[in-house]
């Protein structure tokens, strides 16, 4: 009851709830994402409102991949769709009988095949937080979409401010939401970006995207970074154990496994790879915690370049 309490105080209604089959796995908020298929391919977890540890506020059941949150919209073909920022974004907005869907891996990857969906809409918006996180998301978007259209929420919403907090904070109403719709700017105004082949810019921007990430992943490998977190031992040919740092670990029940670069905690079932592991202890966002690993691998990189000339030399 208190779960579903604290679901209603933050927009979401018991109808919407209900149809979006929102539950309690007895440690966090759970919430299914279908594929194009209307299979469940994972669940987001969201934080128990009453636990105040630092554990992250969002994870990624064990496995899951990055989706789109709301294929079943898409599929529906409806006259106006809105891609938001969040799960939460979404079923606040679902709840106002707004048609909407969000990527489960945050703002900064949206994925070509879900672009192309959109592309055959007849009115796409876009309403990301009101942050350069999310202005850039929604320039990304732009480019993927070129018939998009960018909401951008009031001042008043706050630095980093949401759509939940349009609607839950300030107390405005689907009239007011559907004023900001009716001044939504043409993507190619907003993120003036150069006009380029859509198929092109679409495929470039997902496949950069994986470069970026699997670079970040070789120059910094997950033991090397949790290691400057947490004490960790061997245990076993490539696993190391150590105390989870989000939540109080009495005994080591964080382990990580250097084969795979992921981490996993069996108390608290934090999991993911280095990025999110860096994301969670620094509380970043997806894009941030790649600009923070991008510039240490710059300051890095000639250290790098001399130990491999010593290497060579020896």
């Amino acid at each position: 009851m208190r779960v579903r309490q604290y679901l209603k105080g933050r927009g979401i209604s018991d109808e919407t709830i209900n149809s979006f089959l929102l539950g309690w796995n007895g440690w966090r908020i759970t919430i299914p994402i279908y594929n194009r298929d209307g299979k469940v391919v994972l669940f987001k977890l969201a934080k128990d409102p009453e636990d105040s540890g630092p554990s992250p506020k969002m994870l990624a059941s064990l496995g899951g991949g990055v989706e789109l949150y709301g294929w079943e919209r898409v599929l529906e073909r409806p006259s106006r769709i809105i891609v938001c920022e969040g799960e939460f974004d979404r079923l606040v907005l679902e709840a106002r009988g707004f048609a909407a869907v969000t990527s489960t891996g945050g703002a900064a990857i949206f994925r070509p095949q879900w672009a192309e969906a959109l592309n055959e809409m007849d009115e796409v918006y876009v309403c990301f937080d009101l942050d350069q996180a999310g202005r850039d998301g929604a320039a990304l978007i732009g480019l993927m979409v070129p018939r998009a259209r960018i909401v951008e929420l009031p001042e008043e919403v706050g630095p980093g401010g949401d759509v939940t907090d349009f609607f839950v904070r300030l107390a405005h109403n689907e009239e007011e939401f559907g004023r900001l719709l009716q001044t939504a700017k043409p993507a190619s105004m907003v993120s003036q970006k150069p006009r380029v082949d859509r198929s092109a810019a679409m495929e470039s921007t997902d496949v950069l995207l994986k470069k970026r990430i699997d670079r970040i992943k070789r120059k910094f490998p997950i033991e090397t970074v949790i290691g400057e977190y947490v004490t960790l031992q061997p245990s076993g040919s490539s696993t190391l154990v150590g105390r989870c740092p989000f939540h109080q670990d009495r005994t080591p029940s964080l382990t990580v496994y250097s084969e795979t670069g992921t981490f996993h905690c069996f108390a608290c079932r934090a999991h993911g790879d280095v990025i999110s592991f860096v994301r969670a202890m620094e509380h970043l966002s997806f894009g941030k915690a790649l600009e923070v690993l991008d510039e240490l691998n710059s300051l890095n990189e000639p250290k790098l370049q001399q130990d491999s000339r010593e290497d060579k030399a020896a």
